[in-house]
């Protein structure tokens, strides 16, 4: 290898540490949708759980499939626009996308094993509690991932709080309760990480 190619790899590496530690991350608009609609669904589902709201039980299936419905269509939406500013394509907004692709992808492949156990073994109701504490654990391992990438050290204190809300939730397993504190801590896990990426980005 020559000094050229070394220098030339070099340049190539600190272009890379570049990307991802100067980048502004875009993808806040998406991620505040996303946490507004769940603040917002589990707080009504705490509140059809209490009977406090006066629905009947296929209420449930309808607020889900309306929560899922509502951010798939924001997210093509809202995805278009976060696309054409400045940065998207960085190897940082790359990697953080993928990121949360994954991670819905893995928590939708438990969800669907949910669903399966509930048809075919008769599954308690309360295993679709365990989505959302994983949920939350999964959050906190997407963002201390990013917070590793770049120079946004705020986003270690979003994974911090992803892993506490795992475990606080996970202590209420079998409680109603836990969605409303799960509405609670999606504020503190979502809606303020996202406005303070938002606020980054400028």
């Amino acid at each position: 290898m020559t000094n050229r190619d070394i220098l030339s790899d070099l340049e190539h590496a600190s272009r890379i540490a570049r990307d991802g530690a100067e980048t502004p991350l875009v993808g806040g608009p998406i991620g505040l949708m996303w946490g507004i609609l769940l603040t917002t669904t589990f707080a009504v589902h705490y509140l059809i759980l209490e009977r406090i709201l006066a629905v009947p039980e296929w209420s449930f299936a309808i607020l889900w499939i309306s929560f899922a419905v509502l951010g798939g269509i924001g997210s093509m939406v809202l995805g278009r626009k976060v696309e054409t500013r400045a940065g998207a394509s960085s190897l940082l907004n790359r990697t953080e996308k993928h990121l949360w692709v994954m991670f819905t992808a893995a928590l939708g492949s438990i969800a669907v094993g949910v669903l399966l156990n509930q048809l075919l073994n008769e599954g308690s109701y309360e295993l679709w509690t365990f989505v959302l504490i994983v949920g939350f654990a999964g959050q906190g391992l997407v963002y201390g991932v990013t917070a590793k990438l770049t120079s946004h050290g705020w986003l270690h204190f979003a994974s911090l709080g992803g892993c506490i809300m795992a475990a606080v939730t996970m202590s209420f397993y079998g409680d109603t309760t836990i969605y409303l504190i799960a509405a609670i801590g999606t504020v503190i896990t979502v809606i303020i990480p996202s406005l303070l990426s938002m606020k980054a980005a400028g």
